[in-house]
């Protein structure tokens, strides 16, 4: 009767220390696996990532405190992109999961999946680390573009079993902005729009051709190099322009200049004649605030104005080719009565809507859907047999083309411009 309390108490500790181990084994084992798990969906999201966020504002998929976002796969028709990822901190009290979230369709308060890859997460985690710094502070505001992100840090402590892991991914669309040695030094810009005056005002860059001089070239081309703001990219092509000389010959919007017949860079928007006619783009509201002289304008009424583009790449700071871009034209002027712009590249031209609910206005005639041919094709035509105030202007993308050449009819002026849209 007296050893037995012993032989008890020895035997319960036993007992106890088992369980503890057992338990402290199977939460080790669970965090060790939602590691592996997370793993395995966190690198391949983040390398897809177009755009990316770690604010709980910022629009997510699904329900939950939003931690990290992730956004691509952009639809040109709705400027939209249809595949969103969310990682959301669930859960109440001290049991917090950490769920994957995934939208195929644009963002929804209903996921089209909900996948659970980490059942312990201390409350209050922290979101992920983006750098530089520039782009951390930048994704804590709202939604910003991959380019440029070379890391995203993410480190859980799970309190269960204290198991701590690290995840770390960057996005395809970066790479590291060490320096523009595989470049030549730019010799214009490639600047964007006020934000919110255009479904792609972030994201569509247009180019500063204030250094072209069509007079200096003897009609060989000039080659450009184009720096776009606030990304590691630069754009580079050879062009030249050539002209059907008029009766009549101006500046454009050089003042006091008189020139032959030819192309030269102005601003945009080119002129603003409302309500008979004026040119849309860089008017109401429309893309407004593009620095620099991006338009290439005809600066004779009544000529003909032939632009050729050739040799278009886009490369990254260390020189190599990018992936997942697409050059921009359209009119950055107004086509009138008798007058006609055509676009033609190696690559196929489709519409950039101006805006979800329209294509072009009645950019190419007096009524919508008309005058506009070859959409879809290597060219396009936009032709109007009528004067007005335009509603709408033609805005065309091509994946990664190499070639572009614009031909401009004008009874009075046309204008052109290109651009790059960041995947």
């Amino acid at each position: 009767m007296a050893i037995l309390p012993i032989v008890v108490a020895a035997l319960s500790f036993a007992v106890i220390s088992l369980l503890t181990l057992q338990k402290n084994t199977t939460n080790s084992v669970t965090d060790s696996a939602d590691a592996q798990t997370v793993s395995s969906y966190y690198e391949q999201d983040v390398q897809s990532a177009t755009n990316v966020t770690t604010a709980a504002s910022a629009t997510p998929c699904g329900p939950g405190t939003q931690l990290l976002g992730l956004e691509w796969n952009l639809d040109p028709a709705n400027g939209q992109y249809q595949t969103v990822v969310s990682y959301v901190e669930t859960g109440t009290g001290a049991n917090r999961s950490l769920v994957r979230q995934y939208c195929g369709s644009g963002a929804s308060s209903t996921p089209t999946s909900s996948s659970y890859v980490s059942h312990d997460i201390p409350t209050g985690q922290l979101v992920p680390t983006l750098t530089p710094a520039s782009k951390n502070t930048a994704a804590l505001a709202g939604w910003t573009s991959g380019i440029g992100v070379t890391g995203v840090s993410f480190s859980i402590d799970e309190p269960a079993s204290n198991y701590t892991y690290a995840l770390f991914s960057v996005p395809r669309s970066s790479v590291s902005a060490s320096g523009l040695g595989g470049v030549d030094s730019p010799t214009a810009s490639c600047g964007f729009a006020t934000p919110g005056t255009g479904t792609y005002a972030s994201t569509l860059c247009f180019v500063d051709f204030s250094s072209y001089n069509d007079q200096s070239t003897s009609h060989q081309c000039q080659t450009m190099t184009a720096g776009i703001v606030n990304t590691p990219y630069t754009l580079s092509f050879c062009i030249q322009s050539s002209a059907t000389p008029s009766t009549s010959t101006g500046a454009a919007c050089l003042t006091g200049a008189t020139l032959p017949a030819t192309a030269v860079p102005c601003p945009i928007p080119t002129y603003d004649d409302a309500p008979t006619s004026e040119a849309f783009l860089g008017n109401n509201g429309f893309y407004t605030g593009i620095p620099g002289n991006p338009a290439l304008y005809a600066n004779a009424e009544g000529s003909t104005v032939d632009i050729t583009i050739t040799n278009i790449k886009l490369l990254d700071a260390s020189g190599n080719p990018a992936t997942g871009w697409e050059l921009v034209t359209g009119d950055a002027e107004s086509t009138d009565a008798g007058e006609s712009i055509s676009w033609t590249s190696n690559q196929d031209l489709n519409l950039l809507w101006n805006a979800p609910t329209s294509a072009y206005g009645n950019a190419c005639n007096d009524s919508p859907g008309q005058g506009l041919t070859g959409v879809g094709t290597t060219s396009v035509q936009c032709a109007s047999s009528v004067s007005s105030d335009k509603t709408g202007t033609v805005m065309l993308e091509a994946p990664a083309p190499t070639s572009l050449s614009v031909h401009m009819v004008g009874t009075g002026l046309e204008a052109m411009f290109m651009g790059v849209l960041l995947p």
